[in-house]
């Protein structure tokens, strides 16, 4: 039974990635590339906010699994994937930004929607020490739909447009559900649970507090880095198809490192020591920006070398962070308390993404990275304080 449901968490999670990559990935560079400001990068942090705040219907989400199945709820909010992914084909960003952006928007936010009948299902299944190779699944997966999302597309539009491109993202949608309602095995209800979900039952946790703030630290400062590299590159010279190249790169590089060093991190050392290691390998490398700018670096191969450390080192801090809150969170309440981590994640994605395009046309590139870096070091302190005082449900300390 385990390897169909890894195969459905996997297609689950490369459909969510799609549009995220294009959010994250992708957007960034097709705004500077179509002649707008940086200081226009900063909206690429409104296509997070579903992501941010899906806790609000999470429990609704989670209560419909219940009744409903997780199956059918996938199924559901994958149609209307594919469906705003077809909408988005009149409106290039070049032309109609403001439109293109709330097309975006609400294709992310029906993506978030299922993310959480995703997460519930497999917090269901697979807590324990099925926890490490589930969450590299999803940080595997997540990427790839990313690297599709963001770099492919990117590629994409610059040899057949924005028609091509999204075409290309909705045929990628489109077959994900098929391959979903043809793999029977993952499908199966879950146990049944005795009560309704609430969103008020998180304060349940008495930690909740530490949990959250592990939650909003650990990744705005990388977001921070990644939103401002695009525009970077773009005024380096580098094309939108050579990002694109550059964006997938890395995020292989990210899906290696999540699957050779965060799974072993995680069954070594346990879900607390494997966080504190691979959080401290990916601050250091988050200097990688910075260092390019500084002494002035313009060869494509330092691009690939240094972000695709870069990449390596946060992909195993990924599956470390998201194990730990896999096992933090209640059985009876599995999708609104992975989910809320992930709103806590994205919250802060949100606040910098939003914030880095001014600080970057403020103070120009070199301060900004450097800035985003400092910020790496003192999530690294929030981080290591917040574990010492996190309960989990299911420890893997050994």
């Amino acid at each position: 039974m385990h390897a169909s449901q890894y195969r459905a968490l996997a297609l689950m999670y490369v459909s969510q990635g799609l549009p995220t990559g294009l959010a994250f990935y992708g957007l960034a560079a097709l705004i500077r590339a179509s002649g707008h400001g940086v200081a226009q990068v900063g909206w690429v942090g409104l296509v997070a906010v579903p992501w941010a705040f899906k806790f609000l219907w999470a429990s609704a989400i989670d209560n419909q699994c219940a009744r409903r199945g997780h199956a059918r709820v996938v199924f559901a909010t994958q149609a209307l994937a594919v469906a705003c992914a077809l909408a988005l084909l009149a409106v290039p960003p070049q032309a109609h930004l403001g439109v293109a952006i709330a097309g975006i928007v609400l294709l992310n936010a029906v993506c978030a929607t299922q993310d959480i009948a995703t997460n519930g299902y497999a917090v269901a299944r697979l807590q324990g020490r099925a926890a490490g190779p589930a969450n590299a699944i999803q940080i595997a997966g997540f990427i790839a739909g990313m690297l599709l999302g963001g770099g492919g597309l990117l590629i994409a539009h610059g040899r057949w447009g924005w028609q091509g491109a999204v075409l290309l993202l909705a045929g990628a949608l489109a077959l994900a559900w098929l391959l979903l309602w043809l793999d029977k095995g993952w499908q199966a209800p879950a146990p049944a649970r005795p009560a309704m979900v609430r969103l008020r039952d998180l304060l349940r946790h008495r930690d909740l507090g530490w949990a959250l703030l592990i939650a909003l630290a650990f990744k705005a400062p990388s977001t921070a880095v990644g939103t401002l590299v695009q525009p970077w590159l773009v005024d380096r010279g580098l094309g939108l198809e050579g990002i694109g190249h550059l964006q997938m790169a890395v995020m292989l590089a990210t899906a290696t490192g999540g699957i050779v060093l965060g799974v072993p991190l995680v069954r070594r050392l346990g879900n607390r020591r494997a966080v504190l290691a691979g959080y401290a390998l990916a601050a250091l490398a988050l200097g990688a920006a910075w260092m390019l700018q500084a002494l002035d670096v313009r060869a494509a191969w330092a691009y690939f070398a240094a972000f695709g450390a870069q990449g390596f080192c946060e992909g195993a801090m990924f599956v470390a962070v998201w194990a730990l809150f896999m096992n933090w969170a209640r059985p009876q309440a599995p999708g609104t308390d992975f989910t809320a981590m992930q709103c806590g994640e994205n919250l802060a994605n949100v606040l910098a993404a939003g914030a880095i395009g001014a600080v970057g046309q403020a103070l120009g590139y070199a301060q900004a990275f450097a800035l985003a870096w400092g910020a790496g070091a003192l999530a690294l302190l929030a981080v290591a304080f917040g574990l010492r005082y996190l309960v989990l449900s299911n420890d893997t300390t050994p």
